[in-house]
This record gives C-alpha cells, sequence and structure tokens, in this order.
C-alpha cells in the first residue's frame, strides 16, 4: 500500500520519502508518568534500565502470606535520621545493640565501617525492628512499616537508610502513588499487580548499594503507609500474590500515563524487542496538546543542538493517524516519531523523536507538525513513552467494559501481549 509523505511546506519542498527504513535508536527509556489525583493530568515522566534476565516465577513461591520482602532504598547521607511510632530495637550480627521507646528520634551517623546510633557504636549492619507490621518508623514526613536496615553507603563516607518490608506492604505503598484512587476496581486492580510484578522483576535491580528498588521515579513511586487508601489497600488484597508473567517468568511490567489512542513496541522506543511490550490499540486517547515555537528560534534551537542545516527548506515527516497502527519508517506502531528529517541549504540532518521531545519538553513522541504564519506548532497526544500498560487506558477499559468477574486481568493481558497473570503465593 502506498504511504502518502506530509510535508511542511516552510520554503519550496518536494515531497519524497527516503527509502531506507530508520534504524531504531537504543535511547533511555522514559518508564511512565504518574498521574496526579486532582485532574486528568499526568506528571513527570521516569527513566527505566533495560530488562535482564530474571529467575521463574515459580522461584518466587516459597514465601509467606505476604509475600518475599522488597528492600527500598529510602535515603542517604552523612547523616540520616528517623523517628519510631512505637517502641523499637536496634540489632546487629543477631544481638541487640539498642532499646528505644516511643517518639525516640534517632541519628546515624558513621565512623569508619562502623554505625554510630545516636553517638553510640553499633556494628556495620543494624536492623531497626519493632515485631509488627503497623506503620513502625517516620521518615522524611512518611511513616513506613516493616524493618528498616542501616548500612554504610557504597559511596564516600555516608549512610543508607533502606526499609526492608513484605511486597503486599510494599505494593500497598506504591499503588495510590501511581494511580488515582477514586478509580474503577478493576483500574486499581491492574496497576496493583503491575505494581508487584516490577518489584518482582527488578529484584536487585540495585544491589550493589544495598537494595532492590528505589522510592522514586526511578523505579517506582512509594509513599509507604502514608500513602494508603481502603481503595487501593483492597485492590491490592483482591489480587494478592498476583503477577504478569511470559513464559513463567515475571515480566517488566512497564507502564506510563497514557498512550493517546495506541501504545508501542518496545524496539520503537529502546532498541530491542520485547515479545510482549507490543503495540496495541487502547480506548483512551484524550485531549491533545501543543507547543508553539517562532520559526526563527526553532532553527536557533537545532543549530545550537547539533542540526545546523543552514537555509532551511523543509521539514519531512509522515502523517499523524490517531489510533492507527503506522507502517511508515520515521514513526513507530502506535504513531510515535523515530525521526524527522530537517532539509535545507546546506544539506539534510535527522533528528529523533526522543531529542525533539527533551529539547521542548514534550509530553510524548506522539506528535504531528504544522507551520502557521512565522511558527511551528507541535500538536500532540498521550503522556509517557507509551510502553505497557496505558494507566487512563485502563481507566477506560474498566469504565466502558468492566462489569465481568476479574476484568482486570482483561486489561492486563490486554496491554502485555501473550502473557498470564499468576498466583505465586
Amino acid at each position: 500500500m502506498n504511504k502518502k509523505i506530509w510535508a511542511l511546506l516552510l520554503l519550496p519542498f518536494v515531497l519524497s520519502l527516503s527509502a531506507a527504513e530508520a534504524g531504531a535508536e537504543s535511547i533511555p527509556v522514559q518508564r511512565k508518568a504518574v498521574v496526579r489525583t486532582a485532574a486528568r493530568n499526568p506528571a513527570p515522566r521516569a527513566s527505566v534500565r533495560k530488562p535482564a534476565a530474571k529467575s521463574s516465577a515459580s522461584t518466587e513461591k516459597k514465601t509467606g502470606s505476604l509475600g518475599p520482602d522488597v528492600e527500598v532504598g529510602l535515603l542517604s547521607g552523612g547523616e540520616v535520621t528517623l523517628t519510631g511510632l512505637s517502641e523499637f530495637k536496634a540489632e546487629s550480627a543477631g544481638k541487640v545493640v539498642g532499646k528505644y521507646g516511643t517518639g525516640t528520634r534517632l541519628s546515624i551517623t558513621r565512623s569508619g565501617n562502623a554505625l554510630l546510633l545516636n553517638g553510640k557504636k553499633a556494628g556495620d549492619k543494624v536492623y531497626l525492628t519493632t515485631g509488627s507490621t503497623a506503620p513502625a518508623f517516620a521518615v522524611k514526613g512518611n511513616h513506613y512499616r516493616g524493618v528498616m536496615k542501616v548500612i554504610p553507603s557504597t559511596w564516600g563516607s555516608g549512610v543508607t537508610l533502606v526499609n526492608v518490608v513484605p511486597m503486599e506492604l510494599y505494593v500497598q505503598g506504591v499503588v495510590p502513588s501511581e494511580i488515582v484512587p477514586s478509580w474503577r476496581a478493576d483500574a486499581i486492580r491492574a496497576q496493583a499487580v503491575a505494581a508487584r510484578t516490577y518489584a518482582a522483576f527488578h529484584k536487585n535491580g540495585y544491589r550493589s548499594a544495598g537494595y532492590d528498588v528505589t522510592d522514586d521515579t526511578r523505579s517506582q513511586v512509594y509513599g509507604g503507609a502514608t500513602v494508603e487508601t481502603e481503595s487501593t489497600n483492597r485492590a491490592v488484597k483482591d489480587t494478592a500474590g498476583e503477577i504478569i508473567t511470559y513464559g513463567g517468568k515475571p515480566i517488566d511490567a512497564l507502564f506510563h500515563s497514557s498512550g493517546g489512542g495506541y501504545t508501542e513496541n518496545s524496539e520503537n522506543v529502546w532498541g530491542s524487542t520485547v515479545p510482549y511490550l507490543r503495540g496495541v490499540k487502547e480506548y483512551y486517547i484524550g485531549n491533545s496538546w501543543t507547543k508553539t515555537v517562532s520559526l526563527s528560534s526553532f532553527l536557533r534551537t537545532m543549530a545550537n543542538a547539533g542540526y545546523n542545516v543552514g537555509k532551511l527548506k523543509g521539514i519531512k515527516l509522515s502523517k499523524l493517524h490517531i489510533g492507527e497502527a503506522h507502517h511508515t519508517a520515521d514513526r513507530g506502531i502506535s504513531g510515535r516519531v523515530k525521526t524527522i528529517t530537517l532539509i535545507g541549504k546546506n544539506g539534510t540532518k535527522t533528528v529523533t523523536g526522543e531529542r525533539m521531545a527533551s529539547l521542548y519538553g514534550l509530553d510524548s513522541t506522539l506528535f504531528d507538525l504544522s507551520v502557521k504564519g512565522t511558527s511551528l506548532v507541535i500538536t500532540g497526544y498521550g503522556y509517557g513513552h507509551g510502553l505497557g500498560l496505558s494507566q487512563w487506558g485502563a481507566e477506560e477499559m474498566a469504565e466502558k467494559q468492566g462489569n465481568t468477574k476479574d476484568f482486570y486481568k482483561t486489561i492486563l493481558t490486554h496491554y502485555y501481549t501473550g502473557t498470564k497473570i499468576e498466583k505465586i503465593y
């Protein structure tokens, strides 16, 4: 089928398209956008690494009812402090090295490899425990369940504080940070399973630093017990122990705010093919967003970024068709821009969609270009990288179709191609 190519007529320009397929560029992946509860607007994106080989799901079955422990890096510095919400004790090398009353503020520093608790030496690794799953410690404005592990930082002379918490309690602190708690139950359940799966896949992801995952957008946002809500805790309990698998192994359950009508193939974002991260049509498109810049400013920005083509003759980019599969060299399956060609007096330059998004702070690479007078208008859709679960898409599916038992599983297998939902504990 002939592909109709759309050109911006900035100056005299010819309609043509290079026959060579644009190679997918290996780039840092923009993982997801957290959704705010106040409005249908997403928050800033965060990066994530490419997937690594993981053990099979069956290896996780030797756990308690709350699942395996997840170690979450909370804080590092020359001094870290926390406050006990109940009585707690400090243990090192199997021995109790301190007992503290409710409300005790503990200052933790370091002398060589030895940790100091309120100035008293306590060993090179310390566990702070209460023996309860109730919120136990206050750290940087949040309350946390579980155990606090304190270790010397692997860089410099600082201290690292790690929250060691069972998987189910960890997920309770993730889901309300990553989705709107007032959404449909099946959308929240889908997020709970995705969050649990993400943690299972990324076990030991930051082991060189002493923990599995971070508490911010480098992994998943985790706010501890402070952020828990009734609806999100219920969704976690409804899906307890369930993860998404492909070939019997946990998947890298990436998610983003909105796919803008179609999600993307992994190779068009990070350069490698992942069988369960395939572009699929979704039910939610959302409002478009725009960015308008003067043509003169655009040329200066491009030149400063290394794309100086001299006097501009035109820009080449195939037409975007929202909610449809694309099969052109310059766009991914979803329509997200892979490459834009600048044509000028001094030759041509190719700009990647990711580079364009970075230069102009765009919400996604799902955009079109048009010229109005002396301005270049960028019109786009969606928010985030477009891989895996679309959060707004999940909510739309749940709203329109979520009237059957376990519909969240339908949502998940729609967005993660060829996968299964398995209960591993």
